[in-house]
């Protein structure tokens, strides 16, 4: 796995065993930060279930001012850690949480420009996440929801002030847009 684009396109990313997680594939990553383009820059930027941090570095890559990782598992938070350092990421652009996602939104004290969630899948935990984001007024207005997920899962057209506002498809995939 590599970063793809940015200050530190080609770089390698650190892996766990690939069972342990359902990686980003690279061409879903790609066209993610194609469809975003510019609007990564200099923004805030939060990765729920974060994995290896994949996605956070590569929003870090392409200018993110600022990158919260928000990973429960110990091994997984380890490679995030160790993923920052061998890049030669500031820490001081960075917060990881070693915790449940739905506590941590709970607690957060910081608003987003986008929020980034791909959850285990058909697990039923998008909705609930997406109802958490929306009840703790997490995203900026204007904000900007990503959440990659399963096909088969059913996500709700509006939740509170969030309005499911496009989708796109790869293979089993989806990645759907809310905008705050």
């Amino acid at each position: 796995m590599r970063i793809i684009a940015g200050k530190i396109k080609g770089r390698k990313i650190k892996t766990a065993n690939r069972f342990a997680t359902r990686p980003t594939l690279s061409r879903v990553k790609a066209s993610l930060f194609d469809m975003l383009g510019d609007r990564v820059k200099g923004i805030c930027w939060l990765d729920l279930y974060s994995g290896t941090g994949n996605i956070g570095l590569e929003a870090l890559s392409r200018g993110a001012k600022r990158v919260v990782f928000v990973e429960n598992n110990p091994t997984q938070v380890k490679i995030i850690k160790q993923n920052i350092a061998s890049l030669n990421f500031s820490e001081e652009n960075i917060s990881i949480y070693k915790k449940d996602v739905l506590k941590t939104i709970e607690n957060l004290k910081e608003e987003f420009d986008i929020v980034y969630l791909a959850p285990p899948f058909l697990k039923d935990m998008c909705s609930p996440t997406i109802f958490a984001i929306a009840e703790n007024k997490i995203a900026k207005p204007n904000g900007l929801i990503a959440v990659e997920h399963h096909k088969k899962e059913f996500l709700p057209e509006t939740v509170e002030t969030l309005r499911l506002t496009r989708q796109k498809r790869y293979g089993d995939i989806m990645i759907s847009f809310y905008s705050a």
